[in-house]
């Protein structure tokens, strides 16, 4: 059979039965295509969630081992003597989505291989920096995209070698960006207004910036109301700096090499990296360095950020920078999921590049440098949203892309999505006629290829949807009642606003950990909180009518009051309580 890798067309023959290595290979905008097809579908490797757990152990310890490396090589091109932890903050994001990443793709060509089905496949010839990204934003926008999957099967193939494979040129489409959201794009105010708060930034004096706030997750208004309880002058949005544009070494790339067990993915592994590893922590990182710390004020004692330690490049040379000459790093929770899932890569990294890492309220028996604090970024809802009594109902979608990513327990790759969208399509069947007429279904912003309104819309097209750039608070106070579908930020949210809410998703794909299941059966227990769809929609049916009533009963109030203290804790002195940890 013919294998194919990806949904990109260009490597496809349909003259012959077909192998797909996944379903991420069907989008469904094309399903006049694929499904005129015989084809059979490989099992996806981590449906297995022991598996996956197992794995995500196994791939963590490796990362470890890889970073120690990517120290000492790193330290020794740039001719620098920088810490293990300042490596972990400049470069840690990347290289643990990039093992994962890799990992994932190289299990399904396994499988692929196992089957013992597969004659034949085509893979690109791809020029040696077609695919090297800039930066880390620019991989993430990337993994998600087919061309770029493509090129990542291609080389797994062509490193194993145990696949017949025929090599076709590849013809460049301009394709190498991620794929376009259905929200729509115009001028943004507020980004305007945020570059003029960033050239007001230069101007204020170091001397004030000791406590230094970056993406604190915090709005305009409380940023400048907190730092002023700091007795600082406000110091808002660093400017923005431009990336430099370097030129591609190969003779560096050639010499990054690593001592690790010698399993044949360590092998890819050590290669690949050689090849993917970001032009700023190698040809551009003297530059990088020398922009980010311009850029940043000089003498901080303190820094604190909610997110910035993901993706923003100029933080992240400039943190690292000041956290090896003895700068405090402080960073707080940013979103849900955060001490209550099984396993979480992003969350483990956070917790190891600070020196505090504040907490909505849960503890742990792991970290020593965990500290439950009150969740100042939950009051925009908490004070700007109220139930609406003859509103809508309103159900929040989220969404996850195609491709697998790091590795934390939620539904994993196109196998897992499909399952979500089942579970949801299976509550709105259930709900009665009435409520669905007032259902407004809210889709994720980020569509991810999946052409949700197409898919829903196949399957209930007299229902009402929104897919668009409106807040979900502003929906919120359109609405009586809210269904939350996964375990993330939404109903901390909801929960701290006080508003009628039902939750369900699959335990089987939302795994918790141990100290938090307490809290959740208890939720489960007075009707919040649901494994199935059936039995949310039918609490949906029975409180519909006068959702507000079913709310304020106490024994829900309870509940939902003693789960906010350990995830979405709250408070009307914040701003004392977060001026006297960070003084």
């Amino acid at each position: 059979m013919f294998l194919i890798t990806t949904a990109d067309r260009r490597f496809w023959k349909t003259d012959e039965p077909i192998l797909f290595l996944g379903e991420w290979c069907k989008l469904f905008s094309q399903r006049s295509v694929w499904g005129k097809l015989s084809y059979d579908v490989l099992p996806y490797h981590w449906d297995d969630r022991k598996k996956l757990y197992q794995d995500y152990l196994y791939l963590d310890k490796l990362y470890e081992l890889t970073l120690l490396q990517m120290r000492d090589f790193l330290n020794q091109i740039h001719e620098v003597n920088h810490s293990l932890r300042y490596w972990r903050i400049v470069i840690g994001p990347w290289l643990y989505y990039f093992i994962q990443i890799l990992y994932d793709r190289y299990l399904s060509i396994l499988t692929a291989i196992a089957s013992g089905k597969v004659t034949n496949i085509l893979i690109g010839r791809y020029d040696n920096v077609r695919w090297l990204p800039q930066d880390f934003p620019q991989f993430l926008g990337w993994f998600i995209n087919d061309s770029y999957n493509h090129y990542i099967y291609s080389r797994i193939i062509e490193f194993t070698g145990r696949v017949p494979f025929e090599v076709v040129n590849v013809e460049e489409r301009g394709e190498h960006l991620q794929y376009a959201d259905n929200a729509k794009h115009s001028i943004d105010p507020k980004k305007i207004l945020k570059k003029l708060i960033a050239l007001y930034g230069k101007f204020v004096p170091d001397h004030f910036n000791q406590i230094v706030l970056i993406s604190s997750y915090l709005s305009t208004l409380d940023l400048i109301k907190f730092q002023l309880s700091l007795k600082q002058i406000p110091y808002l949005f660093p400017s923005d700096v431009a990336i430099p544009e370097s030129k591609v070494e190969l003779t560096t790339r050639e010499k990054l090499s690593f001592e690790l067990p010698k399993s044949e993915f360590e092998e890819l592994l050590g290669t690949m990296i050689g090849e993917q590893i970001p032009l700023i922590y190698l040809e551009g990182y003297a530059q990088m360095n020398e922009r980010s710390l311009k850029a940043y004020p000089k003498k901080p004692k303190v820094i604190l950020t909610a997110n910035a330690y993901n993706s923003n490049e100029s933080f992240k040379f400039w943190a690292g920078h000041h956290v090896d000459r003895g700068v405090k790093l402080v960073g707080t929770q940013h979103g849900g999921h955060y001490g209550a899932g099984l396993w979480s890569s992003n969350e483990k990294h956070e917790i190891a590049i600070y020196d505090t890492y504040f907490t909505w309220g849960w503890k742990s028996d792991v970290y020593e440098n965990i500290k439950p604090h009150v969740a100042a970024n939950l009051n925009r809802a908490r004070n700007n949203v109220c139930p609406k009594k003859n509103g809508r109902i309103l159900l929040v979608l989220g969404s996850l892309p195609r491709y697998s990513y790091y590795m934390y327990s939620v539904p994993v790759s196109s196998s897992g999505m499909l399952s979500y969208f089942d579970y949801q399509y299976w509550f709105v069947r259930t709900l009665s006629e009435q409520n669905k007429k007032l259902l407004t279904v809210r889709l994720y912003i980020h569509d991810y290829g999946w052409n949700q309104m197409e898919r829903w819309k196949s399957e209930f097209p007299e229902i009402e949807y929104y897919q668009g750039s409106k807040s979900m608070l502003d929906q919120l106070n359109e609405s009586r009642l809210v269904v939350c579908t996964y375990n993330a930020t939404t109903y901390l949210e909801t929960f701290a606003a006080n508003f009628p809410t039902v939750m369900f998703w699959n335990p089987d794909q939302w795994e918790l950990r141990p100290s938090a299941k307490q809290y959740f059966d208890e939720l489960r227990n007075v009707g919040i909180l649901h494994d199935t769809p059936k039995s949310a929609a039918a609490m949906v049916n029975k409180i519909s009518h006068d959702p507000a009533s079913w709310w304020k009963q106490s024994e829900i109030q309870g509940a939902k009051d003693e789960f906010c203290f350990q995830f979405a804790r709250m408070s009307d002195k914040w701003i004392d309580e977060w001026r006297d940890e960070l003084l």
